[in-house]
């Protein structure tokens, strides 16, 4: 089976500065079902839990977790759980955790980012970087902060696992969608994998953004050869 957390959907970072607004706030939960076809696979939830003080950044500890429901435990249990400590200044990831449980697979991956020496220490190795790095949690809050229009494409690099790798967003267009929590005009953005190596499938995705100044992820729709999954907004509590 393909792996369906937010991991599996978005591994892509961004590599420029931000206008940066108001985007969100502490307390903020988006709050996602998570379809596999035509099975109810599980949930999966994004929030952003505090303020933290790391490694002399003041950041946003941001979370999410996913988790299949019953009937899929019995096959394939997935328990995930992502934390992004991001600088409240610059979006940029400082620290990263990553704890994965899906099937018989596990991981658990920690990096943190010094950007004064332009190096990234994980508990596997130390890695050189050029520009401030993201991380596949932290850039669901970057893009928040874009100002986009269609036909916009934007260059990118994935760091995860020690790899930092080449990504692309476009914008290719705007439409109206209808999710549990709601209807909403959004922006329809898709990542294009510049190698293979990024996705352990081949296939398409696409993400709507809400086309406003909060920009929230509220369906993201990946196909493959051999299904699709989708992830669907069923409740959103704003921040304060």
């Amino acid at each position: 089976m393909q792996r369906f957390s937010l991991l599996l959907l978005v591994c892509v970072i961004w590599a420029f500065t931000p206008a940066h607004g108001q985007d969100f706030h502490i307390g903020e939960k988006l709050t996602f079902a998570l379809n596999y076809g035509i099975i109810n696979a599980g949930s999966s939830t994004m929030e952003v839990e505090a303020l933290d003080t790391v490694h002399s950044h003041i950041t946003y500890r941001l979370r999410s977790r996913t988790r299949s429901n019953n009937f899929v435990d019995t096959f394939y249990k997935v328990r995930d759980k992502l934390t992004s400590w991001i600088d409240t200044s610059t979006y940029a990831t400082v620290r990263f955790e990553k704890s994965l449980n899906e099937g018989k697979y596990e991981k658990d991956y920690d990096v943190w980012f010094d950007y004064r020496r332009m190096k990234a220490f994980s508990n596997n190795d130390t890695t050189d970087i050029e520009t401030y790095m993201q991380d596949v949690l932290s850039l669901f809050y970057y893009i928040r902060s874009l100002q986009m229009s269609v036909g916009d494409t934007i260059r990118m690099s994935n760091f995860d696992n020690d790899k930092i790798s080449p990504f692309l967003l476009r914008v290719t267009g705007t439409g109206k969608v209808k999710v549990p929590a709601g209807k909403f005009h959004c922006y329809v953005v898709e990542p294009f994998v510049e190698s293979d190596f990024l996705f352990k499938y081949k296939g398409r995705l696409q993400i709507w953004l809400t086309k406003d100044e909060r920009k929230v992820p509220v369906l993201m729709k990946s196909e493959a050869t051999i299904g699709s999954m989708i992830l669907k907004l069923t409740d959103y509590k704003a921040g304060k």
